[in-house]
């Protein structure tokens, strides 16, 4: 947990959910990588946040309840951040990435979590350190949400390619999002 991130949030009245990450486009309407501060949405305008490396953010040694269902109410707030981000990302990009190359992002964010690669890993390592600044998260809970994160994308594939995993995404999501 990083209390100045923590700190800053409150200031702007985010105390109970996280707000979401701003994604960033160029001139031409480009999503452009993560750089430097997280961009998000606090209040009515945006704020910049300093977020340190997620291997700096892990807490503690609890361990993960069963995931083989899915996420637990403990984790499940992590899980739609994550989700929410991959959503909103491939919309603001225009193309919704394959159900393969999904599994490969979740199990490269789970390998290496600081690593570099490619917009939509950048975005969301940037949504894990920023659930991780306000809320402890151990590194076997970590683990296990981007394995079973990885998992629910293999399971959605179907050979050759297919585009399933962000259809069932978009779905839950409307269904929340109706009264």
């Amino acid at each position: 947990m990083d209390e100045t991130v923590a700190a800053t949030l409150a200031q702007h009245g985010s105390t109970g959910s996280l707000p979401p990450l701003v994604i960033v486009r160029d001139d031409q309407g480009k999503v452009v990588a993560q750089s430097g501060g997280v961009l998000v949405h606090v209040g009515e305008g945006r704020e910049t946040l300093a977020l340190r490396p997620i291997r700096e953010l892990f807490a503690g040694s609890r361990r993960p309840g069963d995931l083989s269902r899915g996420p637990t109410p403990e984790l499940e707030p992590f899980f739609m951040l994550l989700e929410y981000t991959v959503v909103r990302f491939c919309e603001a990009d225009g193309r919704d990435q394959t159900d393969q190359d999904m599994e490969h992002v979740y199990a490269e964010l789970r390998r290496r979590p600081d690593g570099e690669g490619g917009r939509l890993r950048g975005y969301l390592r940037a949504a894990a350190q920023l659930y991780m600044s306000v809320r402890d998260v151990s590194q076997a809970e970590y683990d296990a949400v981007t394995s079973r994160l990885a998992k629910s994308a293999r399971t959605f594939s179907s050979p050759p390619i297919s585009r399933n995993y962000l259809a069932t995404l978009r779905q839950t999501f409307a269904a929340m999002a109706r009264p």
